[in-house]
């Protein structure tokens, strides 16, 4: 589902291709899904358990996901995405639709709450150990059975590919996060305004996401890198995975 067939005229005007600015600083949302995602769309018509899009932004999975059937809890940092998307909803999927304001790794909820989770494009802007905070926090909100579906964007898209060099030599010399990069604002183009961007990002691989999963008690079901939504993608915009919670 895109959200240029999707009612679009609440969304922020865009000057990229295939990309919607978010309203607090904090980077752009797909027009269309990639293919982790709209796994998660699929998985979630099927399970009668509510489910979590968290980082939803406008909605573009959490649209297609009621579309199927779901139950979905979307959460976001920004509450201004959450009015936006909440007035999106179809009238006849707006008793399977409830939001909620939160930031991650602070956000928490009950243990066994959802049925799936996606958290697409968010894990990045956080440092290493509220990753690992994070995705074992889920492990702890999801059923057993659940499944997990994490998206983050890789250290070869964004002003950040211009350290892809220096990422693939640390990820040689064994360092188990080499993607993060400190000082964000110096590699943006000249006459940017730093203040309107993250102080850092933190780019991931499948590796990375597949290690993260693991250590958190899900079995990894599929795990790769991932086309991104803008015209010139190369198909290593993204990296993602899809892990189950046992059910035993």
């Amino acid at each position: 589902m895109s959200l240029i067939a999707a009612d679009s005229s609440l969304l922020p005007t865009s000057s990229v291709p295939g990309l919607v600015p978010t309203l607090n600083n904090t980077g752009w949302m797909t027009e269309t899904l990639d293919d982790f995602s709209r796994a998660f769309t699929e998985f979630a018509g099927t399970t009668q358990a509510e489910c979590l899009d968290i980082g939803c932004a406008y909605g573009v999975a959490t649209l297609p996901a009621l579309a199927n059937g779901a139950r979905v809890l979307a959460c976001d940092l920004e509450p201004r995405h959450l009015e936006i998307l909440a007035r999106r909803v179809p009238p006849g999927d707006r008793e399977r639709f409830r939001s909620e304001p939160g930031s991650l790794p602070e956000v928490d909820f009950p243990a066994g709450s959802f049925g799936a989770i996606l958290c697409a494009r968010t894990l990045h802007f956080l440092r290493a150990r509220d990753i690992e905070l994070t995705v074992r926090k889920m492990y702890d909100w999801l059923i057993p059975g659940g499944r997990i579906f994490l998206i983050t964007d890789s250290p070869y898209v964004g002003p950040w590919w211009k350290s892809a060099a220096e990422y693939e030599r640390r990820k040689r010399e064994g360092c188990p996060w080499p993607g993060f990069v400190q000082n964000y604002g110096a590699l943006l183009p000249p006459g940017t305004d730093a203040s309107k961007h993250p102080s850092f990002i933190h780019p991931l691989d499948p590796d990375i996401l597949r290690r993260v999963a693991g250590d958190a008690g899900f079995e990894v079901q599929d795990a790769g890198f991932l086309r991104g939504g803008g015209q010139r993608a190369t198909g290593r915009e993204h990296a993602g995975v899809i892990a189950l919670k046992p059910a035993v």
